[in-house]
């Protein structure tokens, strides 16, 4: 089984922008797009300029210009890999739900997991996978509510 990530482990993952690195991320990210549709690829120069820069594989430039992307915005960005088995309090903080709300959706079946010992591992795969179907349902339950508010004599206003 994939090791789980200790808390410190888990929270070196995530990285958040500050509101001074703002405006150097938002030119980065402009940057990184023009680079992306003219080129298709970069390269990586070190602090010595006697160092031969470095091509960027793809995938890796795909992923930097997708951070920077959203730490532009303010985002939070969390890397973590695939395969990952999480403790039930780091998928709580994941999904911002309380830990014993997560060991309610595995035990009614709506958040896979499995058991080392008595505690619950869940792998990243299935909690993104839970997160996405959870968004898609609330947008589906916000266009029923827009749907019937617009039926309402007088409409929604």
């Amino acid at each position: 089984m994939p090791a789980t990530p200790s808390s410190s482990a888990f929270s070196d993952n995530v990285v958040q922008p500050t509101r001074e690195e703002a405006p150097g991320l938002e030119r980065l990210s402009e940057r990184i797009e023009e680079i992306y549709h003219e080129r298709g690829r970069a390269l990586l120069i070190g602090p010595n300029p006697d160092e031969k820069p470095v091509e960027l594989p793809a995938s890796v430039f795909k992923i930097l210009k997708n951070v920077a992307e959203a730490m532009a915005k303010g985002q939070t960005i969390a890397l973590m890999p695939y395969g990952l088995h999480l403790t039930t309090q780091q998928a709580a903080d994941l999904l911002h739900v309380s830990r014993p709300h997560v060991v309610k959706l595995c035990d009614a079946g709506e958040l896979p997991f499995e058991r080392v010992g008595s505690h619950r591992r869940i792998r990243i795969e299935d909690l993104i996978a839970y997160r996405e179907r959870r968004a898609l349902t609330r947008k589906e339950h916000l266009r029923e509510l827009a749907r019937s508010s617009q039926k309402i004599e007088g409409g929604y206003r």
